[in-house]
């Protein structure tokens, strides 16, 4: 095993990291477990709430195109109906793959799921009815490692990078480190989301397991180039945001045997 950082990673203050944190446990989420359901209804919910924006919009500048050219603007509605149809038919190919386990996503999702530029709506439709941003990240994590997990079958990682936050409880990490040496991986403990670049630009992973946070995690993922492989694993937060997080070890073995192919 290749271990980068090894130095003990510093201590935060409770929370000094995690916005709109004000140090309240009482009604905290210490650990979240959303199903794939919750994301993939909000996004289809966002796909309809796109559908009509932007057939409201063409509505809206038809009869000046009309006025210009009829030729324009019957390829302006034959565009955006083919776009948004081939939108519709991926989405039910990706609902297909989340929930049989078998690839069907044709062209993209082979690294999982990025629907980067439809979160904002995402995370604004899941706001009126009072779900938090990371209820919805925990969820959009488990349908990005079904992706993975059904589309990388076959595929065999031979630069697997595991990357931790500094935040880990300290038996926890002991064991990560344990179990990455076992298996052979680069270990990496990132100070933040530059610092986890840095090291994805310098080691050039073909697949990475990422552990933080939900809102670092996805963050982390928009980020990353779009070739490599990612299973993303949240923490738990028993004494609040940024200190003492756990992990389910289990699944973290399970990525990296999967990865890996051990």
């Amino acid at each position: 095993m290749e271990e980068v950082n090894k130095t003990n990673p510093k201590d935060r203050n409770l929370g000094d990291e995690w916005e709109g944190w004000v140090g309240d446990l009482s009604n905290y989420e210490k650990q979240i477990e959303e199903g794939r359901g919750l994301f993939i209804g909000f996004y289809l919910a966002a796909l309809f709430a796109l559908t009509v924006i932007l057939f409201g919009a063409y509505y809206l500048v038809s009869p000046r195109i009309q006025g210009i050219s009829l030729y324009a603007d019957s390829a302006l509605r034959l565009a955006l109906i083919s776009i948004l149809t081939l939108l519709y038919i991926w989405s039910i190919l990706l609902i297909l793959t989340v929930e049989t386990g078998k690839h069907y996503i044709i062209l993209f999702g082979r690294n999982g799921l990025h629907v980067e530029k439809l979160m904002p709506l995402i995370y604004g439709i899941a706001g009126i009815f009072k779900i938090s941003k990371d209820r919805i990240g925990n969820s959009f994590i488990k349908v990005n490692n079904a992706i993975i997990y059904a589309t990388k079958k076959k595929f065999k990682s031979e630069k697997l990078l595991v990357l931790l936050p500094r935040c880990l409880n300290k038996e926890i990490r002991e064991k990560t480190q344990e179990l990455a040496g076992k298996y052979g991986c680069t270990v990496f403990t990132a100070t933040g989301g530059s610092s986890a670049r840095q090291m994805v630009k310098k080691t050039m992973p073909d697949a990475i397991i990422g552990v933080a946070c939900e809102r670092d995690l996805i963050s982390g993922m928009a980020d990353s180039p779009k070739g490599i492989a990612i299973i993303a694993i949240p923490n738990t937060r028993p004494e609040g945001p940024c200190k003492n997080t756990k992990i389910d070890l289990g699944e973290y073995e399970r990525a990296i045997k999967f990865l890996l192919k051990v």
